[in-house]
């Protein structure tokens, strides 16, 4: 007779019961916390690349829950209802704030390095037309190795993606860039 297989219970994830901040998390936040760990996390290391900083974003979220749920009660408004999307919608708003950190330090750095002396302001509309120009004038492949460095990617894991290496890889997007900068300086944009 064949024997049942024993199903083995998934080991919980260990979070900390205070984020970096030293902020404590509720008992019933952390309980939720530890139920969703495992997906919120993998989600957001994939968005982050660093599962360290997706972890810290999540405690730092499940403190900030904790902080909403507490004051709610003391007001004596009505309890959080679905506290694991509150949890989660806390953990994707940290993950999108800290993309938009990622994005903008990576332009500031890599991008714009020679034109921070720009006389002229330059409206988001503005460069958004002309970011497409020069990104419609190159092929997909460079378009697709410029956005995913803007992601985050590192050259090691963008090169391979594409077939070349990640040398191959930085120089097609140090062109993109060339063509970015001539076509600001044409413009009248930048030194």
């Amino acid at each position: 007779m064949p024997s049942k297989r024993e199903s083995k219970p998934i080991p919980s994830f260990l979070l900390s019961s205070v984020d970096r901040l030293g902020r404590p998390i509720a008992p019933a936040v952390l309980s939720v916390a530890q139920e969703i760990a495992p997906q919120a996390l993998s989600y957001g290391e994939k968005l982050l690349g660093d599962p360290a900083v997706s972890l810290n974003l999540f405690e730092e979220a499940a403190a900030a829950v904790s902080e909403a749920a507490k004051k709610r009660a003391e007001s004596g408004q009505a309890p959080i209802r679905d506290l694991r999307a509150y949890l989660f919608r806390a953990f994707m708003r940290r993950i999108s704030l800290e993309r938009k950190k990622q994005v903008g330090s990576a332009i500031d750095s890599e991008q714009f390095d020679e034109q921070r002396t720009t006389t002229r302001q330059i409206t988001s509309i503005e460069m958004t037309l002309l970011l497409d120009e020069v990104m419609a004038a190159c092929d997909k492949v460079t378009q697709e190795i410029a956005l995913r460095r803007l992601e985050g990617f590192s050259w090691s894991e963008i090169g391979p993606r594409y077939g070349m290496s990640a040398h191959a890889a930085r120089v097609r997007y140090s062109k993109a860039l060339q063509r970015l900068r001539k076509a600001l300086k044409a413009r009248g944009i930048g030194g």
